[in-house]
């Protein structure tokens, strides 16, 4: 297997004659390459201040017993996420150079249009990857088919309904894997992604636990970022842990609310928040009906979060760099400070 290489070169260029890897584990500074033969290699990076995600295509110079990276390739895509939110909002990118990403939601009693118009904006990156929504367990669900054409039909993005337990749909999700490609499962812990991953594998990829009856959540079963090649099917897989929460970036929200932005278009006022503002289109479609009032909701708690995450994102920054330019000022004077004669 390539790994995806073919792929990769259709994006980026890569020079003959280097030897190239793939980062398979990242785990705090602790670095695996994979080769194109399926071997595994600890890594060590020639400069240390460079960050690597799983995903990352490499050049390296094998040594004797580890392989010494001496380049990162360019990225064609990345998936991060933002964790927490407002004061505690943290951005994490965790992998790279990824085609497809399949957003898994559970058809538990934790469904809803609201967590799944989040896991889209939080993630969706249409000039970067393709986004599907997974939805998990359907055999919870009665009508699950019915529902999963509905959203797809709203939503404008592929919807695909699945079972671990009785198989159903995990051909339609196995055909919408192209070869070569690397693909992405993400979802909450508890989700099912671990036996939907084995499944789509028709192989014991992942371990997985039981989730609470009490809580319909599950726990944890991976810790730490995982690229896997799958033979049946010829794709590569990246496996991420579980999520507790998904806080939202500066996503663009047309993305998850098109119909809100169009209506935006109508208001007097072009930096319109929809929020109370005289001549605003989208308070009157909500109040003719026209805009369904828990959509319009959605929206504003989405800009509202977004907004104030990104002002603390800046915040950090700045704080940041005043910081840097501070210790800066400190070593010029320090080089330059002479003792005064005796």
């Amino acid at each position: 297997m390539e790994l995806g290489l073919d792929t990769y070169k259709q994006h980026e260029q890569v020079d003959d004659g280097v030897t190239v890897a793939r980062i398979s584990l990242s785990s705090a500074n602790i670095y695996k390459v994979m080769h194109l033969d399926g071997s595994e290699t600890t890594a060590t990076p020639k400069n240390r201040t460079t960050q690597f995600l799983v995903g990352d295509w490499v050049v390296i110079d094998p040594q004797l017993d580890f392989d010494l990276i001496s380049e990162r390739l360019p990225r064609y895509s990345t998936l991060g996420r933002i964790t927490g939110d407002r004061y505690q909002a943290q951005e994490k990118e965790a992998v790279s150079n990824l085609d497809q990403l399949f957003i898994c939601i559970s058809m538990n009693k934790n469904l809803s249009d609201s967590r799944i118009n989040r896991y889209r904006y939080a993630f969706q990156k249409d000039n970067e990857y393709q986004t599907s929504l997974v939805l998990t367990k359907s055999d919870l669900w009665p009508d699950a088919a019915q529902l999963a054409a509905q959203l797809a039909d709203e939503l404008g993005v592929a919807v695909l309904c699945t079972s671990s337990l009785t198989g159903a749909g995990i051909a339609d999700l196995q055909a919408s894997i192209l070869p070569g490609q690397t693909v992405s499962f993400y979802g909450n812990s508890g989700v099912g992604k671990s036996s939907l991953v084995n499944a789509v594998a028709q192989e014991e990829v992942m371990a997985t636990q039981q989730i609470s009856a009490r809580t319909d959540k599950g726990r944890h079963t991976t810790t730490s970022s995982r690229l896997f090649p799958i033979s049946r099917g010829d794709f590569i897989l990246v496996d991420t842990p579980g999520i507790k929460s998904v806080g939202v970036g500066t996503n663009d929200l047309a993305m998850v609310f098109p119909e809100i932005v169009d209506l935006g278009k109508g208001c007097r006022f072009h930096d319109c928040t929809h929020k109370g503002e005289p001549g605003c289109a989208v308070q009157a479609a909500v109040n003719n009906g026209q805009l369904d009032q828990q959509v319009y909701q959605q929206f504003i708690s989405l800009q509202a979060e977004s907004q104030a995450t990104q002002t603390y994102l800046d915040a950090k920054i700045a704080k940041k760099l005043m910081r840097k330019a501070r210790d800066k000022k400190q070593a010029v004077s320090k080089r330059h400070y002479r003792k005064p004669p005796m």
